[in-house]
């Protein structure tokens, strides 16, 4: 079985990409967000960790985890962001390493893996080729200030947060370049789809 992992930047277009795969060409795609989603949700070990770091504040009136709270701290304080990966990162990676043994039992030739943070958590030896969706900073302030209805300091401050794209760009296998319209980024995807056949030998 094949692993392609799939990543990008914040508003880099990496979802539409997704979206793509699964819709066009039907393929399976493991989503390291909903991964992330399970490995905190109420009653896992992943929350139970959390809030024996973090405290009972960091929890809704329902007993789940308050995310716009936990948001608000890891944007302003590295040392929380580092503490919350080390917790959640390894559970993700567990429930990742299931669903592709569970896969590869059953035969599938290809799967991709969504991953923003593939070389930021240092996932990369984890697939056989990775797929980098880039795109131009400032299309990618201008979509992140209108899909998440913030200032420019704050979409500033979310790209900073992550690798910058000239670092990713030395580690990819694909670069999907994506500061034009859909029809732009399908004409170049289907363009990679066809000639690289997504590096099936």
């Amino acid at each position: 079985m094949k692993i392609i992992g799939l990543t990008g930047g914040i508003a880099s277009g990496k979802s539409t990409i997704t979206t793509i795969l699964q819709k066009r060409f039907s393929s399976i795609v493991i989503d390291a967000d909903e991964l992330a989603r399970l490995a905190v949700q109420k009653g896992s070990k992943g929350l139970d960790k959390i809030v024996m770091t973090f405290g009972k504040q960091i929890l809704n009136d329902n007993g789940e985890l308050n995310r716009k709270l936990l948001g608000e701290m890891i944007a302003e304080n590295a040392d929380i962001r580092k503490k919350l990966n080390a917790i959640v990162h390894p559970e993700v990676k567990r429930l990742y390493d299931e669903q592709l043994a569970d896969l590869e039992s059953k035969g599938v030739p290809i799967v991709f893996f969504d991953c923003p943070l593939l070389f930021e958590v240092n996932l990369q030896n984890t697939v056989d080729e990775i797929m980098l969706v880039v795109a131009d900073e400032e299309i990618r302030i201008n979509r992140i200030m209108a899909r998440d209805d913030v200032f420019r300091d704050q979409a500033e401050k979310k790209i900073q947060m992550q690798m910058p794209d000239s670092e990713k760009i030395k580690l990819a296998n694909i670069i999907i370049e994506n500061n034009g319209t859909l029809d732009d980024l399908l004409i170049t995807f289907n363009a990679y789809f066809t000639t690289r056949k997504l590096g099936v030998k």
